[in-house]
């Protein structure tokens, strides 16, 4: 079990949840390249949409959404930027892991490796969820190739998670087949309509703990510090949704007293799932931010 297949439990459990993962990669346009990137930790999955020079945006999913989360943006961004997808190594997907990453210093020098891999710089890193605090750590530990972040519903970064997220995490990580545990993603995304493509997401979701090995090599999500969020010198926005996996009003009380240069948007209503709740709403202010910090602007 683990690294000899990539972190799933078994080749067939890799071959079955990689047909779940297709099916939502469909949801997004065809990708014009899809790089295998090497790293010191293993092989990185990235989908490219657009041509190469493009205005780059790399997007970090969210813990055991994989690149395929992101239709609504690989669809709404590629008509002005070079979007990248990222499959984060300790994650289901089609990356393949060879090495731990036991802190968010390894994670932070595994995105930079792949950013310096692809030619890229000036990068617009879009993190959500688990991330979003993945690129909040990439932006303080490991900026060189960095020009803005964009933090969409990030988990354990401006607020702590709440109880009923662990509760939920326990039972997906333990009891993955079970009805509670389809409830459980059912909660986080949003209670979406049965069939709906964030339903899909779901599905998708529950399908990684079921194939996927415990997620023990790769950083636990441990609340960062103030002084952590004060070490990042780029321009960032946070997008937060009100009805999510923590308590997204500590979350801007935070940011306007510990960072409040950071811009902020909270949609009250929105659940975890809102790049895929809202895409052309998230979508319109990644493209504003962008467009106003791109090199040369």
């Amino acid at each position: 079990m683990g690294l000899a297949h990539g972190g799933f439990k078994n080749s067939e459990a890799r071959r079955r949840y990689l047909a779940v993962y297709d099916e939502l990669h469909a949801l997004s346009p065809r990708p014009d390249v899809m790089h295998d990137v090497p790293t010191k930790f293993g092989t990185v999955r990235v989908y490219q949409y657009g041509a190469d020079r493009g205005v780059p945006v790399v997007l970090i999913h969210g813990f055991f959404l994989t690149s395929a989360m992101w239709w609504g943006q690989t669809a709404g961004l590629t008509t002005d930027f070079t979007v990248y997808a990222v499959d984060m190594l300790g994650q289901p997907g089609a990356s393949m892991q060879s090495k731990a990453m036991f802190t968010p210093a390894d994670s932070a020098r595994c995105i930079d490796a792949v950013l310096e891999s692809l030619g890229l710089r000036d990068v617009h890193l879009v993190g959500h969820s688990y991330g979003g605090w993945l690129a909040t750590h990439t932006a303080a530990l490991a900026p060189r190739r960095l020009a803005t972040v964009t933090l969409v519903d990030p988990a354990s970064t401006v607020a702590r998670t709440s109880a009923r997220f662990w509760r939920s995490l326990a039972v997906l990580l333990w009891r993955p087949r079970s009805a509670q545990a389809g409830r459980a993603a059912a909660w986080i995304a949003g209670h979406p309509a049965p069939g709906s493509s964030v339903d899909m997401l779901a599905r998708l979701f529950v399908a990684g703990f079921a194939a996927f090995a415990p997620p023990l090599r790769t950083p636990p999500l441990r609340f960062p510090s103030d002084r952590l969020l004060r070490s990042v010198h780029l321009p960032v926005q946070v997008l937060l949704a009100g009805n999510t996996v923590h308590d997204s009003r500590k979350g801007l009380e935070r940011i306007q007293s510990v960072v409040p240069a950071w811009r902020y948007r909270l949609w009250p209503n929105a659940s975890h799932a809102l790049p895929s709740e809202v895409p052309d709403e998230v979508n319109a202010y990644i493209r504003q931010f962008v467009i106003e910090h791109r090199s040369g602007a």
